[in-house]
């Protein structure tokens, strides 16, 4: 159930109308229920997964608050190992069986086999995990009180709008909005169609239609131009920004219509004039979930210079895996971790005289995460060697007249989009969406979901970040 399908449009027609009829001490059950439904569309057989993965936290919160303030920590790393086991088991199995085990016995003498396990990933696991996660950490450190009725663990875990692709959620974000009774007010419709509709532009017309031409050289890399070649690695960059901001704006949107407020996941990322400030505004709710949960508790920098980068590194390679069980998603986060490790002692011993003007900084950082976006996207480390080496003009020119001849509509999705991601900011399109007349914020509404239809109609994909 696609957030940009007219089944799903159907579907939140007849949820939105049961949340206005009913009384707002019904609306958690509904929005329970719904969401269950929302979940199952994909599959029956995992609906039972993020229940039981709530249920789990509620009883191993309860189980760590009684233990005395001394005994608490092992209850609580326990609790955390706990909730981690079944995605360790869906996303990891094979992964350590093929690639670490494997090769190990084999080297042995003893013969390898093929995959442990043939199960699909349950959509959402990873971001279920992670917020789970924060909630019993939370209640356990006294940063959030503890519920003792599971119908807010629940509500705030299923919530349909974040349940597959985040955001990654802490508890005060959400619960005490659900508190509230998730009132339906009008002013509240039009920013959230707004919402909605600058998503479906990102998916629909930006990602959906730079889709093919990435595809195309990354499943056979073979035989492609240095055009074809940079294409590709500038259009996945805007491919996959475009897909996951995308969603997140239909997510903030669809929750805003709700009266609920979720924290935004991106702030115009491709304008950081740093890779630290890049993943300030990347993916801001796995960034803070990595900074609070693994970097702090690793010691974040406490200890020295020397360790605070050895936990950098450590967390975004941790960061890189949880994108993926593979090799090159191993290498993207160590990369990264290196690159924000780096950065920030030549912060520190470096004088402002040497830091690079503004406009050439933002050039380096963003080509810097470009280049390694190629790791993201990659199946395996020799295809993203074959993408490095072709688009580093390890490829021939070729004729430029047919090039644009056949990809002048994706180049030009490309200048548009850098023409327009200075603006590209939620919090200002909701002020706009308020302040403007309504009638001509309902009829641009109306213009963008025609126009994303109309291009989209036939090559809507799945979310890219449905995968992870």
């Amino acid at each position: 159930m696609l957030f940009n399908s007219p089944v799903f449009w159907l579907f939140f027609a007849v949820y939105v109308t049961l949340h206005g009829l009913c009384p707002s001490r019904w609306r958690l059950t509904l929005l329970i229920f719904g969401s269950l439904v929302f979940y199952g569309y994909w599959n029956w057989y995992y609906t039972g997964l993020p229940l039981a993965l709530a249920l789990a936290a509620a009883g191993l919160t309860a189980w760590t608050m009684r233990a005395p303030p001394e005994g608490r920590r092992i209850r609580l790393l326990t609790s955390v190992a706990a909730l981690l086991l079944p995605l360790l088991f869906f996303k990891y199995t094979n992964f350590l069986w093929l690639q670490v085990v494997g090769p190990l016995t084999s080297s042995l003498g003893f013969p390898g086999g093929g995959r442990l396990i043939d199960l699909g990933l349950p959509l959402g696991i990873s971001f279920v995990t992670f917020s789970l996660i924060a909630y019993v950490v939370d209640i356990a450190n006294g940063t959030f009180p503890h519920q003792p009725k599971v119908k807010w663990l629940l509500g705030y875990t299923l919530f349909f709008p974040h349940i597959i692709a985040g955001p990654i959620l802490r508890p005060h974000e959400l619960i005490p909005q659900l508190q509230k009774g998730m009132p339906l007010r009008r002013r509240n419709v039009l920013p959230g169609l707004a919402l909605f509709a600058s998503g479906m532009v990102k998916k629909m017309v930006f990602a959906d239609q730079l889709g093919p031409v990435v595809n195309a050289v990354y499943a056979h890399p073979s035989g492609h131009t240095l055009p074809e070649f940079l294409l590709a690695v500038y259009g996945f960059s805007v491919q996959i920004y475009c897909d996951f901001s995308g969603y997140t704006d239909m997510a903030l949107g669809i929750a805003e219509i709700l009266g609920v407020r979720l924290p935004n996941n991106f702030f115009r990322p491709y304008l950081a004039r740093s890779i630290i400030v890049f993943w300030r505004h990347w993916h801001r709710t796995l960034s803070y979930w990595l900074r609070d949960y693994v970097y702090i508790p690793l010691g974040g920098n406490r200890d020295g210079q020397a360790r605070s980068a050895r936990n950098i590194i450590v967390t975004m390679a941790i960061g890189g895996l949880w994108h993926g069980a593979n090799w090159t998603f191993l290498i993207w986060g160590l990369m990264h971790g290196v690159a924000v490790a780096l950065t920030h002692i030549a912060d520190r011993k470096l004088p402002r005289s040497f830091r690079l003007p503004r406009w050439l900084a933002v050039l380096v950082t963003f080509h810097f995460v470009t280049l390694l976006w190629i790791f993201f996207r990659a199946p395996n480390l020799a295809v993203a060697g074959d993408i490095i080496a072709g688009s580093l003009g390890g490829a021939a020119i070729g004729n430029l007249g047919t090039f644009l001849s056949a990809h002048l509509f994706e180049c030009c999705l490309l200048v548009v989009f850098f023409l327009a991601h200075p603006w590209d900011e939620s919090r200002r399109l909701r002020v706009i969406a308020r302040k403007a007349p309504k009638p001509i914020v309902a009829g641009v509404v109306a213009a963008a979901i025609a126009i994303s239809i109309a291009i989209g109609v036939g090559s809507s994909a799945q979310f890219i970040y449905f995968e992870f």
